[in-house]
This record gives C-alpha cells, sequence and structure tokens, in this order.
C-alpha cells in the first residue's frame, strides 16, 4: 500500500469504448501535490485501489478467505437437465458454497479433476443465460426479465447463487449483462443519452425511444406528448408535458434508465442479495466495478492465434529420434490447422479446441492450475484413431506423422464435434 492519498484519473479510452463513462475515474498516486480530501480512498471494508489489484488478485484473496481446500461436495449433474440439477444441488439443506464441488456427470466414469468442473461452470453459464426465464436479449447482451411469477419463485436469487458459485471456485460469469445496466447495477451513472435502442429486446420500446430521440422541432415534440406522454409520464417523467427539444437527450436517458434498470429493480435486488448470500460477492463486485467488468459483460475479443498458442506447451520425443521427427511433421500440420482457423477459412474456432482440451471456452480469471499440453500417440496400422484429450490433466493428444493439414483438420473437426460435452447439455 502507498503512504499518501490517491488521486484519481479519467478512465482509459478502451473502457470508455465498452460503455464506461469517460467521466469516471480510475486511481493514480504518480505525482505528488496538493489533494482534496475527497479523493481519499480507503482500503477498509473491502475496498481496494484500483490500481493496486487486479482481477485475478480480487478473486484469488476471496477465494483464500471462502473456499475450504480440505471439504469436498459431491455434485450429482445430469448433462440433460443440467440447470435443474445445479438448482437443485444448491437447494439441498446440506450445500455449502465453500466447499469445493466435484462433478459427477451421470452415466459417465469420468473422476472429477478439473476438467469436469470447469465444463459445468461454462455450460451451467449458458443454461443460466438462455434458460433460467430471468434474462431477455441477445446474446452477449441481455437484461433482466420483469417477471412477477420468476420473482416469487425465487428465480433470480437463484441466478445469482449460480454465477457466485461459479466465480468463487474460478468459473467463469455469464459475460453478457448490457455494460449500460452493468454500470447501474454497480451504483455508476453511464451516459444513457447515447444508449441504443436497438440492443432492447421489446420492438415497441425500441419504436418509442426512437421517436422521443428524432424529436428536434416544436412540432415533433407536440407530436411526442400527444403520442407518447402519458407513457413517458408513467415512466417517471411525469414533466414531459412542461419540457423543450432541448430536454430530450436527457428525457431519453430518463426513459432508458427506467426501461433497463428501475422498472426490474425488485428482480434485480434479488439477484444481488442471491450473490451477496455467498460471501458478500455482489457487494465486491460494486467495490472493483471496472475489474468485474469482463466478467459480466460482453468485453471478450476471440482468442488469437499467437493467444491461443501461447496457452499450450510440447511434450516432444527426444531430439533426433524417428519419433520426434514424426511429432513435427503433426505439428507443422497443426500450424497449417492453426493457419486456416485465423483465416476463417473452416468452421473450427480456437474456443473450440479449447473447450476440447480444457473444458473452458477462456483462461479463467484465476488461469488454469498448470500450463495445458499437446502430446502424441502413436496411430496402429490400418486404424484411425481420431485425437483425443483429457480435460483433467488438460493434454491434447495428436497422431505422429500426419503430413497434410487438410486430414489434421478433419480428424479435429470430427473430435470436438463429437466429443460429449461440445455444446451438449
Amino acid at each position: 500500500m502507498h503512504g499518501g492519498p490517491l488521486r484519481l484519473l479519467p478512465v482509459p479510452a478502451d473502457l470508455v469504448a465498452n460503455g464506461v463513462p469517460d467521466n469516471d475515474f480510475i486511481i493514480d498516486d504518480s505525482e505528488d501535490g496538493e489533494e482534496d480530501d475527497m479523493f481519499d480512498i480507503s482500503s477498509e471494508n473491502g475496498v481496494i485501489p484500483l490500481e493496486e489489484v487486479d482481477l485475478c488478485t480480487i478473486l484469488r484473496t476471496f477465494k483464500e478467505e471462502h473456499i475450504s481446500d480440505d471439504q469436498i461436495s459431491i455434485i450429482c449433474i445430469r448433462r440433460r437437465k443440467l440447470l435443474e440439477s445445479a438448482i437443485k444441488a444448491i437447494s439441498r439443506v446440506t450445500f455449502s458454497w465453500t466447499d469445493l464441488p466435484q462433478i459427477e456427470f451421470v452415466g459417465e466414469d469420468a473422476d472429477d479433476m478439473g476438467g469436469p468442473q470447469r465444463e459445468f461452470f461454462r455450460l451451467l453459464m449458458i443454461e443460466l443465460q438462455t434458460s433460467l426465464g430471468i434474462f431477455e436479449g441477445k446474446a452477449g447482451q441481455v437484461f433482466f426479465t420483469y417477471d412477477q411469477a420468476a420473482l416469487e419463485q425465487r428465480k433470480y436469487f437463484k441466478g445469482g447463487n449460480l454465477i457466485a458459485w461459479s466465480i468463487a471456485h474460478g468459473g467463469p460469469c455469464i459475460r453478457a449483462l448490457d455494460p449500460s445496466l452493468f454500470q447501474l447495477m454497480c451504483g455508476q451513472e453511464p451516459q444513457l443519452e447515447q444508449f441504443d435502442s436497438h440492443v432492447l429486446p421489446d420492438p415497441d420500446v425500441q419504436s418509442k425511444l426512437k421517436q422521443i430521440q428524432q424529436c428536434k422541432t416544436a412540432e415533433d415534440l407536440t407530436a411526442l406528448q400527444q403520442d407518447l406522454g402519458d407513457w413517458i409520464a408513467e415512466c417517471g417523467i411525469p414533466g414531459i408535458f412542461n419540457a423543450t427539444v432541448e430536454d430530450m437527450p436527457k428525457i431519453y436517458a430518463y426513459v432508458v434508465k427506467h426501461y433497463i434498470f428501475l422498472r426490474t429493480a425488485k428482480m434485480i435486488h434479488q439477484f444481488t442479495d442471491g450473490m451477496n448470500a455467498y460471501g458478500k460477492l455482489w457487494d465486491l463486485v460494486m467495490d472493483n466495478w471496472i475489474a468485474f467488468l469482463p466478467l459480466f459483460t460482453n468485453m471478450q475479443e476471440p482468442l488469437s492465434k499467437a493467444a491461443f498458442k501461447a496457452i499450450f506447451r510440447y511434450n516432444y520425443s527426444t531430439r533426433g529420434s524417428n519419433h520426434r521427427e514424426a511429432e513435427e511433421d503433426t505439428i507443422f500440420s497443426w500450424e497449417m490447422v492453426l493457419n486456416m482457423i485465423e483465416d476463417k477459412v473452416t468452421e473450427l474456432r480456437f474456443e473450440d479446441l479449447l473447450i476440447f482440451v480444457t473444458g473452458a471456452d477462456e483462461v479463467p480469471a484465476l488461469g488454469f492450475p498448470r500450463k495445458p499440453c499437446i502430446d502424441f500417440y502413436e496411430q496402429e496400422a490400418g486404424q484411425r484413431r481420431l485425437p483425443y484429450a483429457s480435460t483433467c490433466a488438460m493434454c491434447l493428444y495428436l497422431p505422429r506423422g500426419i503430413t497434410e493439414e487438410d486430414k489434421l483438420h478433419e480428424m479435429l473437426f470430427q473430435a470436438t464435434r463429437d466429443s460429449l460435452g461440445f455444446g451438449k447439455v
């Protein structure tokens, strides 16, 4: 920790581009000088200066404080009812979110040495986003549903539980909340005057917001007040009938805030209560909201070839041996397949291969427990054994002596599509 008070600087442009308002700040203490007391930031109560800690450090500290390495809970999961299985698991009176979950997929003989858990939490976040009924909107940019029956059934609370459970054990988050909604949930005030209404799930609301946004003249305003005045007033803006054209950007922002946040405030509150039930995790998110942006919003870029290759190490045979020569033939074909993915001339993606090898579609925030590897096997005469992987060992096994990239591509494509966990629940 630094001895003096900390200064606040504007958020970098790359965060602004992802929905973070440029009137928010990050922390800097690189220069001495007079400081205003209002900018003093304490590390008390878990509020950690953003420059002093990254997401990995935040999550590692949370895990050290809450997770019991010596306590294991067996979690029985039916793939075809994955979300239902997960909710039943956390609803048991004996369930403890601090225990290490050992995932057992029904009908599969595999010990969970890490792979099944990574696969389970990845699939759970997909199911949570699409099937629980608490989110709506296009993939990667969702909002909370306004569903009183789901509220009564405490589905939002369970959703918060499941997300907190995944994060606490090094799993992913949904990476799908609209960035403006996430900021509002964290007590921030995003610039909603520029909000893109096309991302909203309701076409009628899109149309109404478009009319507000296009209100530029006195005639437009009169028509707007006649057509939508009552609806805008019901959104918490009774001043619409006394408004001027100059007020329209602010009224647009108020309506957006009402629709994406205030309207569903009870649902959001139940969701955050669900997360806080597991170690006050939502409070930690709020205190470090910029660090958590990549977990909750869709900021992730597709894996590049360089980033994908950096994940792996190679288990080559002794240099100069016949095995080594055959392995280098295969790796050259492997490089050509990676070029095909990079050039987008195949449906195969780097994420597909990562899922196949590790069970995860990205490097976890806390990293993998060890570096994934590529190993080799001997193709038996007259046999065609596809590449295979162990998600627990995080090792991809490739056949030696593959000199044709098209052949290796075909084998990898079939292996990933036929693998048990590939997009199947």
